[in-house]
């Protein structure tokens, strides 16, 4: 249960940044949910590279990892791209 705790905690705040980084990009449309997959890709390989035996701590190994989490992930990418977005780019 702490292991999935902290994994989410990591993928929350790793789609705050993103979402953070995309707005401040000004990244709109298709370019901003490819640039969302694109950093959940990144963030998956970096959590296969620092965990080498997920089915060790995750009983759902690559699921737990990949592919569990990624519509909270999307709301909290949006949330703060949403929120940067508007602010850098509402004088424009």
């Amino acid at each position: 249960m702490y292991n999935a705790k902290q994994l989410q905690y990591i993928r929350s705040c790793f789609a705050a940044i993103a979402g953070s980084a995309a707005g401040i990009s000004g990244l709109t449309n298709w370019s901003g949910f490819f640039f969302y997959g694109a950093s959940w890709a990144v963030l998956c390989v970096l959590l296969w590279l620092k965990a080498p035996a997920p089915s060790k701590h995750f009983p759902g190994a690559w699921k737990d990892i990949t592919v569990n989490g990624a519509l909270n992930g999307l709301l909290s990418y949006t949330l703060f791209h949403t929120l940067l977005y508007g602010l850098v780019h509402l004088y424009q």
